[in-house]
């Protein structure tokens, strides 16, 4: 596995987290998620050797000291999700000491997802040790999507045709860059995404409009002198990986320059996908239409983009209310 020096370094002085991310390497964990797991154990461990504690035998305690530092008054404060993403890769951890016989308690409770499952040693952690703050996505203003089109409008036909896939399609950008040609049914503009390429490990079909069609026909008569297979939809042409398949990394960084060009802070490669989620709820698709578009397990997760979309609130307004607030409205300022 490709690892920073940073977390090289931090890991050699752990062996036993190495192994362990060997271990889950082999089992078929993405690098991002090995790279997240690695460091947020190695920082907990570098905080139990300067606190003097034995991190196989630490206690609830001495995990919710190292909580306090991270919480937004502590001193190493972090963002919410860096510290559930910590908390749970340290609980895995110590579920693999406990496998191998390093130790006999896991000191992280495990946070029960019902109100009638409880954890046995201590029911007050039955959410888990740290509130989850859920917010809602960053989605652009209409003038802040066409600020990126248009910085956008310049680019290679490559690089535009991936942010109309990914903008149609509601794609991640995993499964953006692992996309292969005959991923595409080009008879009904459809694009099959292979169990194996999405985050929730379940095929799905979306589709692209019909308005790219014959810029995706000049795409793939470009590509047969970059590479002689089918393969990849999304290349390489530069000199040092010419012909290999697009990096996610490669692909943030082009979105990034679209985001500087157009002055749009808070603009990344998911922020497609967001877009075109809200885009589809504002239109009227059902929650479970929206959910199986976007592929969650788990329809609570599409529900944010109802709530983005301010469809299903204004309908649900206007439909039982509407006569009151009028009638408020009128009073306040019928008038002016």
């Amino acid at each position: 596995m490709r690892r920073s020096t940073s977390l090289q370094v931090a890991l050699d002085r752990y062996p036993l987290v190495d192994e362990w991310l060997q271990l889950l390497g082999n089992l078929g964990r993405s690098p991002a998620t090995l790279d997240a797991y690695g460091r947020g154990v190695t920082h907990y461990l570098a905080y139990c050797t300067s606190s003097s504690v034995a991190a196989a035998a630490a206690t609830l305690e001495d995990v919710s000291l190292y909580v306090r530092d991270l919480l937004p008054d502590g001193s190493a404060a972090v963002a919410n999700s860096t510290l559930h993403q910590r908390l749970t890769a340290i609980r895995l951890w110590y579920d693999h000491l406990i496998f191998q016989g390093l130790c006999s308690k896991n000191p992280v409770p495990r946070g029960q997802t019902s109100t009638f499952r409880r954890i046995p040693d201590h029911a007050g952690f039955s959410r888990g040790l740290v509130a989850r703050l859920i917010k809602l996505p960053h989605v652009p203003t209409e003038d802040e999507w066409l600020s990126i089109l248009r910085a956008a409008a310049s680019d290679t036909v490559r690089n535009r045709l991936m942010l109309a896939f990914a903008y149609y399609g509601a794609l991640r950008r995993c499964e953006l860059v692992a996309l292969r040609t005959d991923d595409l049914d080009f008879a009904h503009r459809l694009i099959t995404l292979r169990a194996e390429t999405t985050k929730g490990k379940r095929s799905r079909v979306v589709c692209y409009s019909p308005t790219i069609t014959s810029v995706l026909a000049r795409h793939l008569q470009d590509s047969r002198s970059v590479a002689v297979n089918a393969g990849p939809l999304f290349r390489s042409v530069s000199d040092r990986n010419y012909g290999q398949p697009l990096t996610k990394w490669s692909w943030s960084k082009t979105v990034e320059r679209w985001a500087t060009t157009a002055g749009v802070s808070g603009f990344s490669t998911h922020s497609l996908r967001h877009l075109r989620l809200t885009h589809l709820a504002r239109s009227g698709w059902k929650l479970h239409e929206l959910s199986t578009y976007a592929g969650h397990r788990d329809p609570k997760t599409t529900v944010v983009y109802l709530h983005l979309s301010g469809s299903d609130l204004s309908a649900r307004m206007a439909g039982s209310v509407a006569h009151i607030d009028s009638r408020i409205g009128s009073q306040l300022f019928g008038g002016e």
